[in-house]
């Protein structure tokens, strides 16, 4: 599927970082992307004119048989262009299909194939059928609604793509620039990249019913108010049904519920994450965080940029004390049942770095290595007899008994607080969190309890969870 992609924007900033990252996130096309400006004119009447002029203009740039056009405040779905291509194949007498960013067919009141407003924000088009189209307004109808009834006079289709997702950010957070845009000639200028998009990530949580509700109204709504969209896998055991499905409502999230243990979901997680990860291309970006006391504060682009930049290493991050100022480390050892298995551990953990298991990233392929030696570690006199904490001796039994399959990266993607001294950090009520070294925060990790406050503070994520939630996908209740 070759697709040119038309970015319109009012002028020539580089693009938000958000929206270039849902760009080039895209699977399943070969995609060039171009960017078309529409900057106002004296003359304008108003912005319907700007905008139906920079459209026309959009019409001509390209040659591949599918053209995406683009405002520069959506975010894409990762599949959202292929989605698009496969609905039109699917339908030859349709000119265009749209994904439905602003939640137009939210209300069910208008069918998908032909509503009366299809918005250009986000929709894709037939060359061909571009081609003839004369984007205009009249004084009580936008460019949008006069397409719409151009193409329907002509007996050509126009619609929005239900399985299609895009989201309209007009302000969204996290929305810094991110790519060096090439001007041509005094040309609308092109970002070259004829590739096959890179995969999507993909990030996996699992927790219990007693972080079920963190997982909605911190980690999940935090991860997407910072402009992170990727696909959510969630390992949830002993939910309740009315529980499971509020969170099976959520936009982007994939529940796997299983029946409650005593095992911890710590420990479940480096089995059943296999299931997932396993069925995944070796390359794609995989990311896993603790459920119940993360926030997310910044894109993970450059993260999913570091797991294409070490393909075969594991990516873990330092905790701020290491043996002896950790005291715990001794103390995981001594559940170890068998002495030299016991011996060992404590060699390995007491003369290196300590890494905290709340967070691992890496290719795939990198991440299922892990996760299949963790769970043999588990299962073996290496670790047998240790209790819920066994993920963090496994994590760091893997990496320090092999040094060269793991890479140690910037604490900004998984800053824990528990063990760091309150001189380091800045942290406000809202639970966003600053260094005082001037290094990032992307992900904040509040272990130990140290950002459970958060549930019963006025401004915290918890207390406007209604507001920071994503819209469901359905009605749900409680």
């Amino acid at each position: 599927m070759h697709v040119d992609l038309i970015l319109l924007s009012r002028d020539l900033s580089t693009p938000r970082r958000d929206v270039w990252n849902g760009i080039m996130a895209q699977t399943g096309v070969v995609m060039r992307v171009h960017r078309v400006t529409g900057p106002p004119r004296p003359g304008d009447v108003n912005r319907h004119e700007t905008i139906a002029r920079a459209r026309n203009q959009a019409r001509n740039v390209g040659d591949a048989p599918w053209v995406m056009l683009l405002d520069d405040d959506v975010v894409l779905a990762p599949d959202c262009l292929a989605r698009l291509v496969e609905g039109l194949e699917a339908r030859p007498e349709f000119a265009a299909l749209a994904a439905d960013s602003d939640g137009q067919m939210r209300s069910g009141l208008e069918h998908w194939d032909y509503p009366s407003h299809v918005g250009m924000a986000a929709v894709m088009f037939r060359r061909e059928r571009l081609a003839g189209l004369n984007f205009r307004w009249e004084d009580d109808k936008c460019e949008c609604l006069c397409c719409c009834g151009d193409l329907r006079a002509a007996s050509l289709g126009i619609g929005y793509l239900p399985s299609a997702r895009a989201w309209h950010r007009p302000s969204a957070p996290g929305s810094s620039s991110c790519v060096a845009v090439e001007t041509s000639g005094g040309q609308s200028p092109c970002v070259k990249t004829e590739r096959q998009a890179r995969a999507p990530g993909h990030i996996l949580t699992a927790f219990d019913r007693r972080d079920h509700v963190r997982f909605r109204t911190h980690f999940l709504s935090t991860l997407r108010a910072a402009g992170n969209y990727e696909q959510v896998w969630a390992f949830a055991y002993g939910l309740f049904p009315s529980e499971r499905a509020r969170l099976e409502a959520q936009e982007g999230v994939r529940v796997i519920a299983s029946p409650g243990n005593r095992v911890s979901p710590a420990l479940r997680r480096l089995k059943d994450f296999q299931r997932v990860v396993a069925d995944l291309p070796g390359e794609t970006p995989v990311a896993y965080w603790d459920a119940g006391d993360v926030l997310f504060q910044g894109s993970l682009g450059p993260l999913w940029d570091l797991t294409a930049q070490y393909p075969g290493l594991l990516l873990a991050v330092v905790e701020p004390k290491s043996y002896p100022d950790n005291p715990a480390i001794p103390h995981w050892c001594d559940n170890i049942l068998d002495p030299a298995a016991r011996e060992r551990a404590f060699e390995l953990l007491s003369t290196n770095v300590f890494l905290n298991s709340g967070f691992a990233a890496g290719t795939a392929s990198a991440v299922l290595d892990y996760l299949r030696a963790g769970e043999r570690l588990l299962d073996s006199p290496a670790l047998r007899g240790v209790d819920g904490w066994g993920d963090q001796l496994a994590l760091n039994l893997y990496c320090h008994g092999n040094p060269g399959r793991w890479r140690a990266i910037d604490p900004a993607w998984n800053y824990t607080l528990a063990g760091r001294h309150r001189s380091e950090y800045t942290l406000e009520p809202s639970g966003k969190a600053s260094r005082h070294d001037k290094g990032a925060v992307y992900v904040l990790h509040g272990n130990a309890k140290t950002l459970r406050w958060l549930d019963f503070s006025p401004s915290g994520p918890a207390w406007n969870r209604n507001q920071a939630e994503l819209p469901a996908k359905a009605s749900v209740s409680d």
